[in-house]
């Protein structure tokens, strides 16, 4: 089959939004154009190993090394990340919230990233993948040494502060985030308690094995028939009440035991299933984009929290600026009316083959003759 491909991809679009989303945060030019070619760089590269991503940074440099420096350069820089990730975050919830209806989903989950350093990430459900949105990093080190007092006190903090970030953006159209989790957050006192005495909605799925008090009577979960059970007790010792729906069906191993605070009926399983698609989105920057190829001679939480930064954000501005294009691309890669590779896939294909060095650096060039209109400045 022919390949349906343009002769060159304009990366406008996506310099379009990467001005609009941070815009607001006080970046020096200089480290506000080294992000910006670090993110191109990322998602044109094939692995996400330092020499490579620094061999596609779009500039007119003869020596590799050049290139390389000004990349190791920039990562010892110290980057505002907090603030990035916050202007991140807004953007993205607003955007998805436009076309979103009374709640909007944010997936929960944790991911190992490199040697001992986790991520507790949130992200949103898009195309049957997750946009990262934001995330914190930590290890059992830390806990050890007290710098946090446990891994719930990590879950508490992180969850308040998304759902407080979430309720500013979503203000003026009456709608609610919703923290969906899987059963390894499942800890009624630590985790379940503190999300309801904050009148945080959630949808969560839990043990089995879990003791619970319905009608008065004390039985475990998976005495239970499937259906809605509006009204229950989760957990002899906390009894927090809780509505829950069970689905048994012969398409999955094990049967589903969800609760919520804020869904109701179905609704519950409707937003719980889409729970798949951050362990999908892990999948794609970790393979797609090569992140679980990434060495680093140090190591360090700041490095690591750049580097993951800048993955999360090339995945989500590649995967929004192009999925609309990417119809006709997926059907050169899907022949025979058959999915083989998944949006975002196709997207890192095409960009990686037709996001030519020559093709970038001249674009940049021609900004910065014309003045860059990025920052709002004209020479």
């Amino acid at each position: 089959m022919k390949k349906r491909y343009p002769k060159r991809v304009n990366p406008k679009p996506m310099i379009t939004r990467f001005q609009d989303i941070f815009k607001s945060v006080d970046l020096k030019k200089p480290m506000f154009q080294n992000l910006l070619l670090t993110v191109i760089a990322i998602g044109v590269a094939k692995t996400f190993r330092i020499n490579e991503i620094a061999s596609r940074l779009p500039l007119a440099v003869f020596w590799e090394k050049s290139k390389q420096k000004r990349l190791l350069r920039f990562l010892q820089m110290p980057l505002p990340v907090d603030a990035l990730k916050s202007a991140w975050f807004a953007w993205t919830v607003s955007w998805f919230s436009k076309d979103a209806g009374a709640h909007v989903y944010l997936l929960v989950d944790e991911t190992q990233l490199l040697g001992k350093w986790k991520a507790l990430v949130v992200a949103i459900p898009f195309r049957h993948r997750a946009i990262p949105v934001f995330y914190f990093i930590y290890n059992d080190q830390q806990i050890r040494d007290c710098i946090y007092k446990s891994h719930n006190e990590i879950i508490q903090y992180f969850c308040e502060f998304v759902h407080q970030e979430a309720l500013e953006v979503m203000s003026q159209r009456e709608q609610h985030p919703v923290l969906v989790f899987d059963r390894g957050f499942a800890r009624a006192q630590h985790v379940i308690k503190f999300l309801k005495d904050r009148s945080i909605r959630f949808v969560m799925r839990v043990p089995r094995t879990a003791g619970i008090l319905l009608d008065g009577s004390c039985m475990k979960l998976d005495d239970l028939e499937a259906g809605w059970y509006p009204h229950i007790l989760y957990q002899v010792q906390q009894r927090l009440p809780v509505e829950l729906y069970i689905i048994r069906d012969d398409a999955f191993k094990d049967p589903m035991h969800l609760i919520s605070n804020g869904i109701r009926g179905h609704q519950i399983h409707h937003c719980y299933k889409r729970r798949m698609q951050i362990e999908h989105g892990f999948r794609d920057i970790k393979t797609c984009f090569g992140f679980r190829n990434l060495v680093l001679k140090r190591p360090t939480q700041t490095r690591l929290d750049v580097l993951w930064f800048c993955a999360c954000l090339s995945y989500g501005l590649l995967f929004i600026s192009y999925e609309k294009v990417s119809t006709h691309w997926q059907k050169a890669h899907n022949s025979n009316n058959r999915k083989t590779f998944s949006v975002i896939t196709v997207i890192k294909r095409v960009l990686t083959d037709l996001w030519n060095q020559t093709f970038l650096i001249s674009f940049f060039t021609d900004i910065l003759r014309r003045g860059d209109p990025l920052l709002g400045t004209n020479n």
